[in-house]
C-alpha cells in the first residue's frame, strides 16, 4: 500500500503537466475559430497553460523523478529545491514578458548596484547554498552518516539548501547553519568506513603478571558479540601508575551507534571477570568491599553443597573437603559461565540469579534448553568424566555461582573407589532428565547402559 502510494505521488505531477498540455492545445485549436478578441486571449491562455506545463514537466524530468531513484543522498531535496526555484523564476520571467510584455533584459545589466547590496546582505545564505551543494557533491556527509560538528554529535537526517538536521542521542534536532560544516572541523563515522575504533582505559595490580591481565581483556573483548573479531582487539600496556599497571584495549565496531553500549558492556565484563581471576583493581575501597563479600559468601557455600544431589553420596569428611577446595564466582548478565564444546572439569552450583541453557541445533544455531533458577547446578559431567561441555549456560542477570574443581576428587576417589558407583548412578539418572527435556520424544536410552557408560568415564578419568 505504501509503494502504490508513493508510485501516485510520483507520477502526479506528469499528469497535471499533460493535463495543462490538453488544456493549451485545446485553446490552440479554438484561436483558429473565435473572432479576433477571443482569439487574442485564447492565444494568451495557450501560452499560460503551455508554459506551466513545460515547468512541471522539466521539473519532473530533473528532480522528482531523479529524487525518487536517489531519495537517500541528502543531495536530493538539496537539488530538487534549487531546480524548482530556476524553473519557476524563469517560467515567471517568460510569462511576464509574453502575456504583460514586461522587458527583464534592461533591468538585469543595469542593476548591478543593487545586486551587488542584495548579494552584500544574503552573503550568509549564499555561503550556506553554496556549502550545501559543496558537502553533497563531494559526499562529505549523506543522510545516515554519523558526525560531530561545532561540537554537537548526531546522525544526518537532512541537508537543504541553508542548514543541516542532526538528530542527537537524546533525541534532540539540531539545526545547523551549512557554513559551520565548511569553516568548523567536521568528523565523520560512518564515512568513507563504518569502522570504528573503541579505547578503553583499566588498570591491574602490580601483584597481577602482565600475561594474565592482557589475556583476561582479550578474552573480555571477543566475548562481546558487537566487537569484530577482524581486525582483532588489541590490549597494551601503556605505564606504570603509582599504585598500579595501566592497560589499554582497542577494539572495533562496525556502527557508531554502539560505541557507547559496548564500551559499558567491556568495563562492565572485567569487573566480574578480574574478580573471578583474582586479579585486583587497586583501589583500597574495593579491595576491602571485595574481601567482606567474600568472606560472607564463603559462610553460605557448605549449605549450597547440600542442595546437589549427586554429592549426597559423599561423607560428611569428604564433603568438608570439597567445600574447603570450593570457590565462589560472580558472573554479569550476558556472560557466558561456560561454553558448549569447551574443556572443562568444573561443576557450578548456582546460589543466586538466572541463567539460561542453550544447545546447538543443526545449522549451529542456538536453541534455549532451560532456565536455571537458584539451587540448579550444572557441568557434573565435565567435573567427574572430564567431557567437553554439553551446553551453553549464560547469565541473564548478576548471578553468584560456587565452583566445585575436579582436583578435590582424586583423592576422594582413590581411597574410596565405591564412590565411583554410586556417583554414576546419581548421575546416569540425571543425564537421562536432561536428555529427554532436550530431546522430546526420542528414544531413552537404557539407564543401566548408561550408567555403566558414566562408570567407564569416570574410572577413566580419576584413573581408579
Amino acid at each position: 500500500m505504501v509503494h502504490q502510494h508513493t508510485k501516485r505521488n510520483l507520477f502526479s505531477p506528469l499528469i497535471f503537466a499533460f493535463v495543462l498540455y490538453a488544456v493549451a492545445g485545446a485553446a490552440k485549436a479554438g484561436e483558429s475559430v473565435f473572432a479576433t478578441d477571443v482569439a487574442e486571449a485564447l492565444g494568451k491562455a495557450f501560452i499560460l497553460f503551455a508554459t506551466l506545463g513545460s515547468v512541471i514537466l522539466l521539473r519532473w524530468i530533473i528532480a522528482d523523478a531523479p529524487s525518487s531513484i536517489f531519495h537517500r543522498h541528502t543531495v536530493t531535496p538539496l537539488i530538487r529545491a534549487i531546480v524548482s526555484l530556476v524553473l519557476y523564476a524563469a517560467g515567471a520571467m517568460f510569462l511576464l514578458n509574453r502575456l504583460l510584455g514586461i522587458n527583464f533584459v534592461p533591468l538585469l545589466t543595469t542593476s548591478a548596484v543593487l545586486t551587488g547590496i542584495i548579494a552584500f546582505s544574503l552573503q550568509d545564505t549564499i555561503k550556506n547554498l553554496f556549502t550545501g551543494l559543496w558537502i553533497n557533491m563531494d559526499r562529505i556527509v549523506a543522510k545516515g552518516d554519523w558526525v560531530k560538528v561545532a561540537d554537537r554529535e548526531g546522525q544526518v537526517m537532512e541537508v537543504t539548501w541553508r542548514t543541516t538536521r542532526l538528530l542527537t542521542r537524546d533525541n534532540d534536532y539540531i539545526y545547523l547553519p551549512n557554513r559551520f560544516l565548511a569553516d568548523g572541523i567536521l568528523e565523520n563515522y560512518t564515512f568513507p568506513t563504518p569502522l570504528h575504533v573503541i579505547e578503553m582505559d583499566i588498570s591491574a595490580s602490580y601483584n597481577d603478571p602482565p600475561d594474565k591481565v592482557r589475556a583476561a581483556l582479550s578474552e573480555i573483548a571477543l566475548s562481546t558479540a558487537s566487537v569484530l573479531r577482524d581486525p582483532a582487539p588489541e590490549v597494551w600496556v601503556t605505564g606504570y601508575g603509582d599504585s598500579a599497571v595501566k592497560y589499554r584495549i582497542r577494539v572495533r565496531v562496525d556502527d557508531f551507534r554502539k560505541v557507547y553500549a559496548v564500551r559499558s558492556e567491556i568495563y562492565s565484563k572485567i569487573w566480574y571477570a578480574f574478580r573471578r581471576s583474582g586479579i585486583e583493581i587497586p583501589y583500597p575501597a574495593l579491595s576491602i568491599l571485595q574481601k567482606t563479600e567474600d568472606r560472607a559468601e564463603g559462610r553460605g557455600i557448605r549449605d549450597a553443597l547440600k542442595g546437589i544431589d549427586f554429592l549426597g553420596a559423599l561423607t560428611d569428611d569428604e564433603l568438608d573437603r570439597v567445600e574447603s577446595s570450593a570457590r565462589v564466582e560472580v558472573f554479569g548478565g550476558g556472560e557466558a559461565i561456560v561454553t558448549e564444546g569447551e574443556s572443562g572439569s568444573t561443576c557450578y552450583f548456582l546460589k543466586s540469579g538466572r541463567a539460561e541453557v542453550y544447545s546447538r541445533v543443526q545449522g549451529g544455531q542456538e536453541s534455549l534448553v532451560t532456565t536455571l533458577k537458584p539451587g540448579g547446578f550444572f557441568g557434573e559431567m565435565s567435573l567427574l568424566t572430564g567431557e567437553p561441555r554439553s551446553a551453553t549456560i549464560r547469565a541473564t542477570e548478576e548471578s553468584v555461582c560456587i565452583v566445585i574443581d575436579s582436583g578435590v576428587f582424586h583423592s576422594i576417589l582413590r581411597e574410596d573407589p565405591e564412590l565411583s558407583e554410586r556417583l554414576s548412578e546419581l548421575l546416569s539418572r540425571r543425564a537421562m532428565e536432561l536428555k529427554e527435556a532436550r530431546e522430546r520424544g526420542a528414544e531413552p536410552e537404557r539407564t543401566e547402559d548408561l550408567r555403566e557408560s558414566i562408570l567407564s568415564r569416570i574410572k577413566q578419568f580419576f584413573k581408579v
